[in-house]
Formats: C-alpha cells, sequence, structure tokens
C-alpha cells in the first residue's frame, strides 16, 4: 500500500473550485498554478542532495509544502538551486533531472509526480472519464449518508490513491471541518470505500475532490445522491 509522505501542512486551503473531480496532471512549469508574474526573489543555497531533503529546504525557503507518495524520492538527487530566484524557478531546477514534477493543488501545496514522457492537452478518454463519474458517484454517496460529515456545508480537498482492485489506498484530506470527530469521520468514511470497478489502464493518479459550501454555480451534490438512494430503497 503506498503512503503518501508530506512535510507538516502549515497552510490551510485559500479556494477551491466546487465539487469535482480530476485528474492531477504533471505540468511542463511546475509552479504555473501559483506565479502570477510577480514573484518574489528569494535566496537560495541547496546543493545536489537526496531529493527529500531538499523538497525540505526548499518548503523552509518558500513556504510551499511537498505531499508525494512513499519512495518516490528514493534514489533520486536534487538539482542545485543556486542565488536569488523565484520559487517557480528554484522549484524548476530543484526537480531538473529527477524525473519528477510538480502539480499546485492549493495555494502553496503541490503534489509530486513522475514527468510524462509528452506533454498533452488532450481530454481523458472516454473510460477514465466514465471511472472519474463512477469515483465522484461512490464518494457522494457515502459522505452524503454523514449526518455530521454531509457535504455541503464546508470547504476541503481530499487527495487518494485507488488499488488494482478499486479500494481506497491513501487519502489526504487537506483542510477541516472544525471538529476533529467529522475530520475522522471523513478519513475514515474515504479510506473504507471500494468502488465496484478497478482504475482503467494508463489512469491518471491521484485524484482530488474538492468540496464548497453550497450555493451559487455549485452542483446538487447531495441531492442527487439521496434521489439515488431514494431509488434504491424503493427498488427493495
Amino acid at each position: 500500500m503506498p503512503k503518501l509522505r508530506h512535510r507538516w501542512l502549515r497552510r490551510a486551503i485559500h479556494r477551491a473550485l466546487g465539487l469535482m473531480l480530476v485528474g492531477l496532471m504533471p505540468l511542463a512549469n511546475p509552479a504555473l498554478a501559483q506565479s502570477d508574474g510577480r514573484e518574489a526573489l528569494i535566496h537560495f543555497s541547496v546543493p545536489p542532495q537526496p531529493l527529500a531533503s531538499a523538497l525540505s529546504r526548499y518548503g523552509d525557503a518558500t513556504g510551499n509544502e511537498a505531499l508525494y507518495e512513499g519512495g518516490l524520492t528514493d534514489g533520486r538527487i536534487s538539482g542545485d538551486v543556486q542565488g536569488r530566484l523565484t520559487s517557480t524557478e528554484a522549484l524548476r531546477r530543484l526537480l531538473g533531472g529527477t524525473g519528477l514534477s510538480a502539480r499546485f493543488i492549493a495555494d502553496g501545496i503541490f503534489i509530486l509526480l513522475p514527468a510524462p514522457q509528452r506533454q498533452s492537452t488532450q481530454a481523458p478518454p472516454p473510460a477514465h472519464r466514465r471511472y472519474y463519474a463512477l469515483i465522484q458517484e461512490g464518494v457522494l454517496d457515502a459522505l452524503c449518508r454523514l449526518r455530521e460529515a454531509r457535504p455541503g456545508h464546508y470547504r476541503l480537498v481530499t487527495v487518494f490513491w485507488i488499488a488494482q482492485d478499486g479500494a481506497v489506498e491513501d487519502v489526504l484530506r487537506i483542510g477541516t471541518l472544525g471538529r476533529a470527530s467529522a475530520d475522522q469521520l471523513i478519513d475514515r468514511t474515504l479510506r473504507g470505500l471500494k468502488f465496484s470497478e478497478p482504475p482503467p489502464a494508463d489512469f491518471v493518479q491521484p485524484v482530488r475532490l474538492l468540496f464548497v459550501p453550497d450555493g451559487p454555480g455549485v452542483g446538487p451534490g447531495c441531492a442527487v445522491a439521496d434521489a439515488r438512494l431514494r431509488r434504491l430503497v424503493g427498488a427493495q
């Protein structure tokens, strides 16, 4: 079972994009998602070293947090990062030659992933889109039954991996409901999920779910899950 390793997350989520499900695709520019062209220059002195150690030093200098699957950095050596640089350029140099790239999933939080052989802007194939829908349906059906942690009243992001048998292997929750019992309930529920099908070949992982409170422009969420449950009960 893969384990997600990360530095302690000191930052809360500052934004979410509604309830949606997407694959985390690596970017050619690893820090593009947070760069606005006005990045400050930061002094770096990170010589080549084991990548996990270099990521820790990069995080100390920038406040950016790295999330990655256990073992991904093993045996990899960072690039040389010296001088006054933006955090974008520093991360690009640090990952140079490692075969890895990064994708920001929230302000100051990025996932580390194997770099693609070639960059693609094509939409996911139909089998992948159908599996995304299957995941969203399964997660909503499970969480919408939780009185204490029912979606529609909180903001958070979940990131998880799915094993070849369809079971959730590892989960990271970014954000909080403000109550430890509710946070733990969400974590237990997601870790206990097993989808009815295994992921398709070449399915991009990890996947993320972003939740925001109900409001204008936000999908029906639990209303759909509730209607599906009523149909199942009525059919029995």
